[in-house]
C-alpha cells in the first residue's frame, strides 16, 4: 500500500479533472460542462473541484516520490491527510449541484461528468485515508 495508495490518488486526480471537462448537466437539450461553470457563470462549485483536484495530484505525486524513496514518513502522512481534503473539496462541488440545481425544472438529464467526479472523491477520500494510516 506504501505505493499503491498513492497512484490511486493520482488515478483519481486525474478522473476529477477529466470530470470537469465532461458535461454535467444538460439545460433544455444544451449540455453544460463544469469547466463552463468556471468560464461564464463564475460559479464556485466547478472552482472547488479544480482546485481540489489540482491538490489531489499535487500530494498524490509528493506521497508517491517520498514513499518510493522511503523518506519522510510524517510528510507523506501529511500528504494522505491533505488527499483527503481535497476529496472533500472535490466532492462538495458536485453534491451541491445535485442537491439544488437537479431540483429545477431546466435541468432533464445529469451528465457523466458530475458522476465521475463524485466517485473519483469517494475512492480518493478511501485511498487518502488509507495512504495516511499505512505508513
Amino acid at each position: 500500500m506504501r505505493i499503491a495508495g498513492p497512484i490511486v490518488l493520482l488515478v483519481c486526480g486525474i478522473l476529477a479533472l477529466v470530470g470537469l471537462f465532461l458535461a454535467w448537466f444538460t439545460i433544455m437539450g444544451w449540455d453544460t460542462s463544469g469547466w463552463n461553470g468556471i468560464t461564464t457563470e463564475m460559479a464556485w462549485q466547478p472552482l472547488l473541484v479544480l482546485i481540489g483536484s489540482i491538490l489531489l495530484l499535487i500530494c498524490s505525486i509528493t506521497a508517491l516520490v517520498l514513499g518510493i524513496v522511503r523518506k519522510a514518513r510524517g510528510v507523506v502522512i501529511g500528504m494522505g491527510i491533505t488527499s483527503v481534503l481535497a476529496a472533500v473539496m472535490v466532492l462538495a462541488g458536485p453534491v451541491y449541484i445535485l442537491i439544488d440545481y437537479a431540483t429545477h425544472d431546466g435541468i432533464s438529464i445529469i451528465g457523466v461528468g458530475i458522476y465521475l467526479c463524485i466517485v473519483a472523491a469517494i475512492i480518493a477520500f478511501i485511498f487518502g485515508i488509507l495512504t495516511a494510516a499505512i505508513r
